[in-house]
């Protein structure tokens, strides 16, 4: 008899098996499932999570032959706290998700909200951001069929989903309100603790955009600008994956170089070229960070700055530059107006001057050109008539709206 007493838990679960099967095998699923849990939590006494875990599953299995989904949620929630506790968080997130499936079926809507909140958390911890989102948004959905106020726990996650996943920032004061008013149960410890310090930690990472150089109130089109990109958080992390958003009138005409080792801090370079004049946005840049003890994502600021067209680069050549005539002889200068540069130009301005013993033989000595497009040339002549010996020059001199440079030719006429 003492020896029997002192039978250690895993041998008294065996026996307990042993029942639920036998009792199966009679039909009768409900006494299994009783049996099912008495093993799993003698599993659980002698630390075999494992085992305990599947025989939980087995008593909900059973519950749910017949037809006791309460029992059923109830059971997989005392599986996923054994796991919650012994750090398996992914695990743990599968089985709540599940219990508040149960709950929701049996219209408990506070418990299947709790239950399917704690799987958000759960699914954060384990760093599978993607699950954890879908299931927010299937809370949100639920929670919003009923009138009663938002669940704590659901609040918690929904910080959670928004700092962890999507780069959302909230003050450590609006933190930590969040988390008191979640009551936690002494078995949701460990969870609560590892989803604290993480959030806790990605709201003191920082990823910032700053100007790479001394900031300009406006900049050209066509004219490459650089940007800093730079993070810090306090335990090393390296980038798992970026992304950065630009307005549509600017191109990425420079990627960061981003390394691949781990850092508590990092910088890089990006050049962006604006292609249309207007208001450019840069910014925010999305970036994914991972450590040892974080995985985060969290996006910086934006800057805002004012693109300018692009300012034209006229050319002008006379053609030819030297000439000999005769008195009363007639003379032809061919004028060509190129613009090289990125804009268009308009509103040109092009007046001619004439030394002694010239005189234009047709048209005016100033002419107006409207416009001449990126990479177009204009080609007109001056017809110039020769009245006195000597040398004369040909002066044109041509000028854009509101730019100061002013482009002056000269062509040297020989009178004989």
């Amino acid at each position: 008899m003492v020896g029997f007493l002192k039978r250690d838990p895993s041998s008294k679960a065996k026996k307990h098996i042993e029942k639920a099967l036998s009792e199966l095998e009679a039909n009768f699923p409900g006494y299994a499932s009783q049996e099912y849990e008495h093993a799993a939590r003698l599993f659980l006494e002698a630390e075999e999570v494992d085992f305990a875990v599947k025989y939980f599953r087995e008593a909900a299995s059973c519950a749910l032959q017949n037809n006791d989904h309460n029992r059923a949620g109830d059971i997989k929630i005392t599986a996923a706290e054994a796991l919650v506790s012994d750090g398996r968080f992914q695990e743990a997130g599968s089985l709540y998700s599940e219990a508040s499936d149960h709950f929701h079926h049996e219209k408990r809507a506070n418990e299947s909200a709790r239950a399917l909140s704690t799987a958000v958390l759960s699914y954060l911890a384990a760093r599978s951001f993607e699950t954890a989102v879908n299931l927010l948004r299937k809370a949100e959905g639920r929670q919003s069929g009923y009138a009663q106020t938002r669940a704590p726990v659901l609040s918690l996650a929904t910080v959670g989903v928004g700092i962890l996943c999507e780069g959302e920032d909230i003050s450590q004061k609006e933190l930590q309100k969040a988390l008191d008013q979640f009551k936690a149960k002494p078995s949701e410890s460990t969870l609560v603790s590892f989803i604290a310090s993480s959030l806790k930690m990605a709201l003191d990472t920082t990823v910032t955009i700053d100007w790479a150089g001394r900031k300009e109130n406006t900049v050209l089109v066509k004219t490459p600008i650089e940007f800093e990109v730079k993070y810090e958080c306090p335990s090393p992390v390296r980038v798992i994956d970026y992304r950065v958003s630009l307005s549509s009138n600017l191109v990425l005409s420079r990627m960061p170089k981003i390394a691949g080792g781990a850092a508590s801090e990092d910088s890089w370079l990006m050049e962006v070229t604006p292609i249309l004049d207007g208001t450019g946005v840069v910014g925010p840049f999305k970036v994914r960070l991972e450590g040892e003890t974080v995985l985060v994502n969290r996006q910086s600021n934006t800057i805002k700055l004012d693109i300018s067209p692009a300012p034209p680069k006229l050319e002008m050549s006379l053609s030819p530059q030297q000439l000999s005539c005769g008195v009363d002889d007639e003379v032809v200068i061919d004028v060509v107006l190129r613009n090289s540069g990125h804009g268009p130009a308009s509103n040109i301005t092009v007046s001619t001057e004439l030394s002694t013993g010239l005189q234009l033989s047709m048209g005016n000595d100033q002419k107006s050109i409207q416009f001449i497009a990126i990479g177009e040339e204009m080609r007109f002549q001056l017809y110039v008539k020769a009245v006195s010996r000597g040398d004369a020059l040909i002066t044109v001199k041509t000028k854009v709206l509101n730019q100061d440079l002013e482009l002056v030719k000269t062509a040297l006429v020989r009178v004989v």
